[in-house]
């Protein structure tokens, strides 16, 4: 199997695993503060995959990945606190614009060009994003299209994680990708720390009123969203480089719709359509060799 066969794999993987993420997070935001949510997801994953690091240089290495793995820390905070008020289905949908972002980054930093027809998709599909994350202020309907702020938030997300990408494929010519994934959990993990015990004092004793299915998704989004998707994330960026590794944002949005269909009720909209399709046609033009 080819390094670009492996990669469309670690990649339809990710996309799968991954689609129900930003609607299984909502589930677990009924009972559990944002930010709260966020730090202990990680804690849980950085606590497992603790053994495993036993065996490599981690620590060592950790002080070469801190700043690099902070790119990947901001996104989750905005995240985090945007999609509390948004939809899982744009909050997947913005994130669509990751592998344009990603070549526009690629290019600014180490020089990637980019043909016209890249130019294009990359044209295409930012129109796509914009339309998305516009949505509350162009329709009237705004209850599924979350708010505008919202919206703003994870676009900044995006941002942030669009030029961890574009760092990855540098790193991981030093590093494993088990290590990358590593650092990137555990800097997370202790930038949210204070977050959390500054949330802590606007929702004290939030776990007494924490439910099943709160349980159930905190768990889910800490061993399979964060360990497994992560990385194989990064092993896609290893044998395929980041623009392809961030095709699974092309595939994301189709598994989120199918998951935030069945799990939280949500329907489409004409103008979120266009958007999505926008996204997705901008993403598959750029990527297209």
């Amino acid at each position: 199997m080819s390094d670009k066969q492996k990669a469309l794999v670690f990649i339809l993987l990710a996309s799968v695993l991954g689609g129900a993420t930003q609607a299984v997070i909502k589930i677990g935001l009924v009972s559990i503060p944002p930010l709260a949510f966020a730090f202990i997801r990680f804690l849980i994953a950085g606590v497992i995959i603790s053994p495993f690091l036993l065996k490599t240089n981690f620590f060592k290495d950790l002080k070469q990945l801190i700043p690099f793995s902070l790119l990947g820390t901001i996104n989750i905070v905005f995240f985090i606190l945007g999609i509390k008020t948004t939809t899982a289905t744009i909050g997947t949908l913005l994130y669509a614009g990751v592998p344009l972002l990603t070549a526009i980054f690629l290019f600014i930093l180490f020089g990637d060009r980019l043909n016209q027809r890249k130019k294009i998709g990359i044209a295409l599909g930012f129109l796509g994003v914009v339309l998305v994350a516009l949505l509350p202020v162009l329709e009237k309907e705004v209850k599924f299209s979350g708010d505008l702020l919202g919206n703003m938030l994870i676009s900044m997300g995006v941002v942030s994680w669009s030029l961890y990408m574009a760092y990855s494929k540098k790193k991981l010519q030093s590093f494993s990708p088990f290590v990358v994934t590593s650092a990137f959990i555990w800097v997370t993990c202790i930038g949210l720390f204070p977050l959390f015990l500054i949330e802590l004092t606007f929702y004290p004793n939030w776990w007494q009123k924490l439910t099943f299915s709160g349980a159930l998704s905190l768990s889910y989004i800490s061993i399979i969203s964060t360990i497994i998707v992560y990385l194989l994330n990064q092993y896609a960026i290893k044998h395929g480089g980041s623009i392809l590794a961030s095709m699974q944002f092309y595939l994301l949005p189709i598994f989120a719709y199918l998951s935030a269909f069945f799990l939280l009720g949500e329907q489409l909209t004409t103008g979120l359509i266009i958007g999505g399709i926008l996204a997705l046609l901008g993403v598959y033009i750029t990527t297209k060799k």
